[in-house]
């Protein structure tokens, strides 16, 4: 491995496949490491893409994995320096115990200053989550459990895939756990996946911006509390998701192709609202049955849906993944699916990216996804598409109605 940092507090390394290793010295090490660890996961859940992301923790060791967020910056003006610090703790909310230059890096594969070296950084509460907020749902409403999950593909170091679990209200957006329950009055409940494309860290950057992009925006969008044209509202979040992504990709030669998939499902009351570009899916079990409620935006499901192919012909397709449709990616427009259906009783939903269709076909799915609550059934669908299949990035989120005597 290469040494980048031997410090007094810290020795830093990065191996062969761009990890870096950071193994803390000196005083407090354990408290710093344990520090350093929880303020990056905390990032990851609040979906910060400018920090880098936890890959392995070993508290015993005082070391930490993450990975690579580019070179120092050290010719960052001081302006914009304190303007990324203060834009960390307004949106993030985590406060730098050292707000310098020498804590900024640039990403040449992001395309963007990063920040780094969290040890002794400060956890705030949530800014996007109110902490005294409980609100009281009507007699009788609807009480939603869900469960994710992501896995990265065999020999990547990124995972270009991320999820989000929401709750919606005006002027404020709260961020939901791997699993949890909710009930569905007062406020919807939305779910969404996405598997970023382009190359080297691009992707990564590019579903994340997305998924936190999407948290921004829709407060604003709830301005008027519950909506009426979910039409109207999905076309105005997938559309500025998809020209925030090019206008950035345009900024930068090395981000040209930068774009991911969306699949979105949000749930309120007995109905579900959903936007959909790209080849990520949304799956429902309803009796027994099967159902995909999204398209795939390639040209090889088209003929499969058509009859004209097999399953095994289209999964074995060499264009089944060549994508006419994604956020970003150079395409100067989209139509995405937006759709509104309704809900019953004891359905199961699953949004899902390819990587987990890759290792599952229908009747396993099928099969699978009608076993257990809503984490066994994630988990166990995560098994079993790994144990055929493990290239790609894979993630998943099972959400489940009651049944009416639930």
């Amino acid at each position: 491995m290469k040494e980048l940092k031997d410090g007094i507090r810290s020795e830093v390394r990065i191996d062969f496949e761009g990890r870096v290793h950071k193994c803390f010295r000196g005083h407090e090490k354990e408290k710093r490491c344990e520090n350093e660890a929880h303020i990056l996961r905390a990032l990851e859940e609040r979906g910060c893409p400018y920090v880098p992301r936890l890959l392995d923790h070993d508290q015993a060791e005082t070391t930490i994995v993450t990975t690579n967020c580019g070179q120092p910056a050290p010719g960052i003006s001081r302006e914009r320096s304190d303007a990324l610090f203060a834009e960390l703790e307004r949106e993030f909310g985590v406060r730098h115990d050292d707000p310098e230059p020498r804590n900024v890096t640039y990403s040449e594969e992001l395309g963007r200053f990063c920040l780094i070296d969290f040890e002794l950084a400060t956890l705030l509460p949530d800014p996007h989550r109110d902490p005294g907020y409980h609100p009281t749902p009507a007699p009788g409403s609807a009480r939603l459990r869900w469960a994710a999950l992501t896995d990265s593909g065999s020999y990547k170091q990124a995972n270009d895939d991320a999820w989000i679990a929401l709750e919606v209200a005006a002027g404020r957006c709260e961020r939901l756990g791997v699993h949890g329950e909710r009930f569905l009055d007062p406020h919807p409940l939305l779910f969404a996946v996405a598997d970023g494309i382009g190359g080297g860290r691009a992707g990564e950057l590019a579903s994340r911006l997305v998924l936190a992009g999407m948290r921004r925006m829709l407060p604003d969008l709830f301005a008027d509390g519950r909506h009426t044209d979910w039409e109207a509202l999905l076309n105005a979040l997938v559309s500025r998701c998809h020209h925030d992504i090019n206008t950035l990709a345009a900024r930068e030669a090395n981000l040209e192709k930068m774009g991911c998939t969306l699949t979105l499902a949000c749930f309120e009351d007995s109905r579900l609202h959903l936007a959909h570009v790209g080849d990520s899916r949304l799956y429902r079990l309803r009796d027994g049955s099967l159902d995909l409620l999204t398209d795939d935006h390639t040209f090889a499901f088209k003929a499969w849906k058509r009859g004209r192919l097999s399953e095994r012909e289209f999964r074995l397709h060499p264009r089944r993944s060549a994508l006419y449709e994604a956020l970003g990616g150079g395409h100067p427009q989209i139509f995405p699916q937006v759709a509104t259906i309704p809900t019953q009783p004891a359905d199961r939903y699953l949004l899902c990216t390819d990587g987990l269709i890759d290792g599952l076909w229908d009747g396993p799915l099928a099969q699978t996804l009608g076993e257990g609550h809503a984490e066994a059934c994630a988990e166990a669908l995560l098994r079993k598409a790994r144990a055929s299949c493990q290239h790609d990035d894979a993630t998943l989120i099972v959400v489940d109605l009651p049944a009416v005597n639930d």
